[in-house]
């Protein structure tokens, strides 16, 4: 695999930001199969120039599912190396941590397409997800489950 996770930062860690969406629908979740990794994570990415993070969120969600959605509110800020937040790619002689700004959504279209990106992109039923998805999407996911009336999470 080309990506790892991290269980701390170190002085050359880089701080970079994230922003992720979660589209749910009836009990479902829409999650995508990385490539790089292949973890199960939610579509996000990075901030282009000039974009603010809902338009990254809804950019990145249609780049890499082909899905339309409305953003619904902040679930949450995840930034602790403990939550996954410290990554790695085998090319890089430097690893990040990254501040996910995470965004729960509403489908507005179905017709799912994955990118390069991604191994697979589907609807997956919030009570049967399975073990391998990356670790702050795991925490993210379980934080929405349990804790809905204390959104947003920082963490």
């Amino acid at each position: 695999m080309r990506l790892s996770f991290l269980n701390n930062a170190d002085p050359s860690t880089k701080i970079t930001l994230g922003v992720g969406i979660l589209v749910f629908d009836k009990g479902r979740v829409l999650l995508e199969k990385r490539e790089d990794c292949a973890l199960w994570c939610c579509p996000g990415g990075r901030m282009n120039p000039g974009e603010n993070v809902k338009q990254t969120a809804l950019r990145e969600l249609k780049e890499e599912t082909n899905i339309d959605a409305k953003i619904e509110g902040l679930l949450g800020v995840y930034s602790d190396p403990k939550y996954g937040s410290v990554r790695k790619y085998n090319d890089d002689d430097f690893s990040q941590q990254i501040i996910d700004i995470m965004f729960h959504a509403s489908p507005l279209s179905f017709d799912i397409k994955k990118s390069d990106e991604s191994l697979d992109v589907k609807f997956l039923d919030l009570d049967d997800l399975p073990e391998n998805i990356t670790p702050t999407i795991k925490n993210v996911l379980e934080d929405y489950k349990n804790k809905q009336d204390d959104l947003p999470i920082v963490k």
